[in-house]
């Protein structure tokens, strides 16, 4: 296994983690991430068995660049292999290089397991409501 930046070459592998990862989500419309963001791949004989995007934002009242974590998951049969912790850790390193203050990410309240990763790799949990509306 190894861990490589987006190609385009595991466009399928990787739609249909997505799909099995976060079925409510239409992969359908998958694009890259936008430049300058950062989007791992955990690769098994070619197969795309891990993901994480870092979306980059630049907070420009703080003069401040952060990420926002999305899409953390792991392939179902590769679970338990500490692929999300190499993910996260490999994209935290590329923070650190490009000089992003801090990382946000929200999760299921039912993925428990996730929150305990995220809590052993450093993350705290802040007191906090989500808000959302939609527009489209």
């Amino acid at each position: 296994m190894e861990i490589v930046s987006y190609e385009e070459k595991y466009n399928d592998s990787l739609k249909e983690l997505l799909t099995m990862s976060f079925p409510t989500v239409d992969v359908k419309k998958f694009e890259k991430a936008s430049d300058g963001d950062i989007e791992l791949l955990c690769v098994s004989n070619n197969l795309v068995v891990g993901y994480v995007v870092f979306n980059k934002i630049v907070d420009k009242v703080r003069n401040i660049s952060y990420c926002y974590a999305n899409y953390v998951c792991v392939h179902n049969d590769y679970r338990n292999q500490h692929i999300a912790t190499k993910l996260l850790e490999k994209a935290f390193s590329i923070c650190k290089d490009e000089g992003i203050s801090y990382i946000e990410l929200t999760t299921n309240p039912t993925r428990v397991e996730a929150h305990e990763l995220y809590k052993k790799l450093g993350f705290e949990q802040r007191n906090t409501d989500v808000f959302r509306k939609e527009i489209l």
